[in-house]
Protein backbone atom coordinates (compact mmCIF):
# COMPACT_ATOMS: atom_id res chain seq x y z
CA UNK A 1 0.00 0.00 0.00
CA UNK A 2 1.27 3.36 0.18
CA UNK A 3 -0.07 7.19 -0.22
CA UNK A 4 1.61 10.10 -1.70
CA UNK A 5 1.19 13.88 -2.98
CA UNK A 6 2.51 14.94 -5.83
CA UNK A 7 3.02 18.41 -5.59
CA UNK A 8 3.33 21.10 -8.96
CA UNK A 9 5.35 24.27 -8.83
CA UNK A 10 5.47 27.53 -11.18
CA UNK A 11 8.75 27.76 -11.84
CA UNK A 12 8.88 32.12 -11.52
CA UNK A 13 7.47 32.43 -7.88
CA UNK A 14 8.03 29.36 -6.63
CA UNK A 15 5.09 28.53 -5.21
CA UNK A 16 2.51 25.07 -5.27
CA UNK A 17 0.42 25.63 -7.91
CA UNK A 18 -1.93 22.09 -7.53
CA UNK A 19 -1.40 18.72 -5.51
CA UNK A 20 -2.34 15.08 -6.72
CA UNK A 21 -2.83 12.62 -4.06
CA UNK A 22 -1.84 9.07 -5.75
CA UNK A 23 -3.17 5.77 -3.97
CA UNK A 24 -3.58 2.48 -5.21
CA UNK A 25 -7.27 2.29 -4.40
CA UNK A 26 -8.10 6.08 -5.36
CA UNK A 27 -8.85 7.59 -8.42
CA UNK A 28 -5.42 8.78 -9.40
CA UNK A 29 -2.76 5.39 -9.24
CA UNK A 30 -0.52 7.00 -12.16
CA UNK A 31 0.99 10.81 -13.27
CA UNK A 32 2.82 11.51 -16.85
CA UNK A 33 4.53 15.08 -15.91
CA UNK A 34 5.31 17.23 -18.66
CA UNK A 35 9.30 18.02 -19.32
CA UNK A 36 10.07 21.15 -17.59
CA UNK A 37 7.58 20.64 -15.04
CA UNK A 38 8.90 21.54 -11.91
CA UNK A 39 7.02 19.11 -9.02
CA UNK A 40 7.74 17.17 -5.93
CA UNK A 41 6.37 14.10 -3.88
CA UNK A 42 6.12 13.89 -0.49
CA UNK A 43 4.93 10.38 0.94
CA UNK A 44 1.86 10.14 3.42
CA UNK A 45 2.51 6.62 4.30
CA UNK A 46 5.46 4.76 5.55
CA UNK A 47 6.79 2.06 3.17
CA UNK A 48 5.03 4.00 0.53
CA UNK A 49 7.03 2.63 -3.06
CA UNK A 50 7.52 5.13 -5.68
CA UNK A 51 8.17 3.99 -9.25
CA UNK A 52 9.60 6.55 -11.65
CA UNK A 53 10.23 6.04 -15.62
CA UNK A 54 12.19 8.82 -17.56
CA UNK A 55 12.81 8.91 -21.42
CA UNK A 56 16.91 8.62 -22.82
CA UNK A 57 19.86 7.98 -20.08
CA UNK A 58 19.97 9.18 -16.72
CA UNK A 59 21.57 12.65 -15.47
CA UNK A 60 22.48 12.93 -11.98
CA UNK A 61 20.35 16.25 -10.62
CA UNK A 62 22.41 19.49 -11.00
CA UNK A 63 22.34 22.66 -8.86
CA UNK A 64 20.37 24.40 -11.28
CA UNK A 65 17.72 21.80 -10.41
CA UNK A 66 16.93 22.14 -7.17
CA UNK A 67 14.09 24.73 -6.28
CA UNK A 68 16.07 27.47 -3.41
Amino acid sequence: MGRLVEEFYDELERRCTEAIELSPGGPVVALNIPIGQWHTVRALESGTVIMEVKDGPYEPTGEEDILK
